[in-house]
């Protein structure tokens, strides 16, 4: 197998790869999952930056450090 044949079978098993990942990505029932993935994330801001400024003091940068 010449290195030119290689190259074109490497890339079509890479691009293969690249869209069963997308397709598995759009699948509807992976939709649930995804969103209530995002949501969790969502939320862990939002609880997570209340808690952090209470928790610990703002410190201010000074030029001589």
């Amino acid at each position: 197998m010449s290195g030119a044949s290689f190259n074109a079978w490497y890339t079509l098993v890479v691009f293969g790869i690249i869209i069963l990942v997308c397709v598995w990505a759009f699948l509807p029932r992976n939709k649930s999952k995804f969103d209530d993935i995002a949501k969790s994330v969502i939320e862990d801001e939002k609880s997570g930056s209340s808690e952090e400024d209470s928790k610990s003091p703002k410190r201010e940068s000074k030029k001589d450090e």
